[in-house]
């Protein structure tokens, strides 16, 4: 795969250190590039006919933002969470998504329940199938629901970074033997208290459900 097709081409009459930042940032919410992985500065600006400047610049915000790392003789990598490091970010995540979660009780629209109900049902249909990549789609796709329907800009974005450098080790969560079946139950308890406008229930139900998954990483 080559890098335009991995990136994409960027558009146009956009500032270039926008446009670098924003398709970089989507690559790697998105697991399009794995952790661990090197992002060459002299290949983008090439396959994006653009000074190295802007690219240079996307980097720096995106390592200020803790989805980038730069590694000796490595230069910038996609960052890999571990050890200690993990428990920090499942401590945030839990903080941060309880308020989304609670904001989503109090401003969901009748459009965004019926959404969020699709995506408990799509989670469901990923179970049954034992599709652990549908699953981790599913799910990004509900906890960005939850987190957008607050209307916190930051406070979605936060999230995303935080669920970005949790995404290998959330992958190998739902391959494990029943927890997979438990998120859902969790989620879909969280889900209830949602479309029912309880907020603190909502809050409660999604800081169960972080601080179960981070009890697991504890164990395991």
């Amino acid at each position: 795969m080559g890098v335009t097709d991995l990136w994409g081409v960027p558009p146009e009459r956009e500032p270039a250190s926008a446009t670098a930042y924003r398709m970089m940032r989507q690559a790697i919410i998105r697991g399009q590039i794995p952790q661990g992985a090197r992002v060459n500065e002299l290949e983008l600006a090439g396959a994006w006919r653009m000074s190295r400047t802007p690219i240079r610049d996307a980097l720096r915000r995106l390592e200020a933002e803790g989805l980038l790392e730069a590694v000796p003789r490595k230069g910038m990598i996609v960052r890999h969470a571990g050890g200690s490091e993990l428990e920090d970010l499942y401590d945030l995540c839990e903080v941060l998504e309880g308020l989304a979660a609670r904001r989503a009780a109090q401003r969901g629209t009748p459009a965004f329940i019926a959404d969020l109900n699709g995506l408990i049902k799509a989670y469901g249909a990923a179970l049954k199938a034992d599709d652990a990549e549908r699953m981790l789609a599913v799910d990004d796709q509900l906890h960005g629901a939850i987190a957008e329907v607050g209307q916190h800009q930051r406070l979605g974005r936060a999230i995303e970074n935080l669920r970005a450098q949790l995404r290998d080790v959330r992958l190998r969560g739902l391959r494990s033997k029943g927890r997979a079946t438990k998120s859902f139950r969790e989620m879909a308890k969280m889900t209830a208290a949602i479309r029912g406008r309880d907020a603190p229930r909502a809050e409660a139900a999604m800081r169960e459900h972080i601080a179960s998954l981070r009890a697991e990483l504890a164990g395991g």
